[in-house]
């Protein structure tokens, strides 16, 4: 078995250089553009500035919904606009519907997206997408995870398919210093068969190749660096280096006042779209509200012991390229409430 992993995974690496590396700007992305929290959250494979788990967190790392509790239901979706004039359209758009399922065993994600933008300046067609994934939590620190996705190119850039792996793993360390909720993150992204067979045009101004990056490992790390009674602030910061032919740096900041208002910020840099021309460097910004509802007695929530449940509304703004902007805005639904009492156990019962 252990000769079977290693020869497989030497083929997948060999494979990577059968690839010139010339992805449409955006490509490395595409299933990062449907949800606020993908855009603002810096991709980060530990989790975020400020620790947070959504059914779309499978794109980072698998690896990281298993420390969520509650079944939790995601909703999103993001207008993409372009300002260049040859365009056709200037309006694109992309939105995703997800689902978390926690069990005993383990926690499954399914997530559906779907992109539309065929435009200049991010040609990265029309899609549509689905990723399924498991994960679990093996200590109190240490998570794991894997998924699996199929998508669906279609449209001016051609019909194409993708079907691909990906693997996580998650380690939180604790405290550190000044340092609090100090968190790992590592994952392997894209293992399979990305797109080859595409029309569009990748950021040399050539017929694209293969994309995603085929092989994408992916390194972070997060944590709490300033921690008060009103405010808490944290840093993330992760590596890529999609197909091991480029490099991909990005830096998140969040604050978080008291426990329902977040602020967030994110920046990126891909060395390979810098260097030619497709700049992506600016600022992303986003705002998320949670607030508590309660279900009425009698009613379908409060048959299933959900009396109490949390929905949190978010939105975000993010300049990709010259003249493609994102607006996204979501809601997801945890329902219930978080378990924070410790299991009693007795040992006869009181008389």
């Amino acid at each position: 078995m252990k000769r079977f992993l290693a020869a497989a995974l030497t083929a997948a690496l060999f494979s990577v250089s059968l690839f010139a590396y010339n992805p449409p700007a955006g490509g490395q992305n595409v299933l990062r553009l449907t949800e606020p929290q993908l855009i603002y959250g810096a991709n980060s494979s530990a989790g975020g500035a400020i620790f947070g788990v959504t059914p779309a967190s499978i794109i980072n790392n698998p690896a990281l919904t298993a420390w969520e509790q509650r079944v939790t239901l995601d909703l999103a979706g993001t207008m993409l606009l372009s300002s260049n004039s040859a365009d056709d359209k200037s309006v694109g758009t992309a939105f995703e519907g997800g689902i978390l399922i926690p069990s005993r065993w383990c926690v499954s994600t399914f997530l559906f997206q779907g992109i539309w933008a065929e435009f200049i300046d991010m040609p990265v067609g029309d899609s549509i997408n689905f990723t399924a994934g498991v994960s679990k939590d093996i200590t109190d620190q240490v998570s794991v995870g894997i998924s699996a996705d199929y998508g669906y190119l279609f449209g001016k850039a051609g019909k194409d398919w993708t079907a691909s792996a990906s693997l996580g793993c998650y380690y939180d360390y604790g405290s550190l210093f000044f340092m609090k909720n100090l968190r790992f993150g590592v994952s392997m992204n894209n293992i399979g068969k990305v797109y080859t067979d595409s029309n569009t045009l990748g950021i040399t101004d050539s017929k694209a190749d293969a994309w995603p990056g085929l092989c994408t490992p992916r390194t972070g790390i997060a944590a709490t660096m300033v921690s008060t009674d009103i405010m808490d602030m944290g840093l993330s910061f992760d590596l890529s280096y999609p197909a091991f032919q480029n490099i991909v740096v990005d830096a998140g900041l969040q604050l978080q006042f008291w426990d329902f208002l977040k602020v967030a910020a994110a920046w990126e840099y891909d060395a390979r779209e810098f260097s030619n021309g497709a700049k992506n460097i600016m600022p992303s910004v986003g705002l998320s509200f949670k607030f508590t509802f309660s279900a009425k007695d009698g009613s379908y929530l409060s048959n299933k012991g959900w009396e109490q449940s949390e929905i949190t509304v978010s939105g975000t703004w993010k300049q990709l390229y010259k003249n493609i902007n994102a607006v996204s805005a979501g809601a997801i639904m945890n329902l219930g409430m978080t378990d924070t009492k410790a299991p009693e156990i007795s040992l006869w019962d009181e008389e």
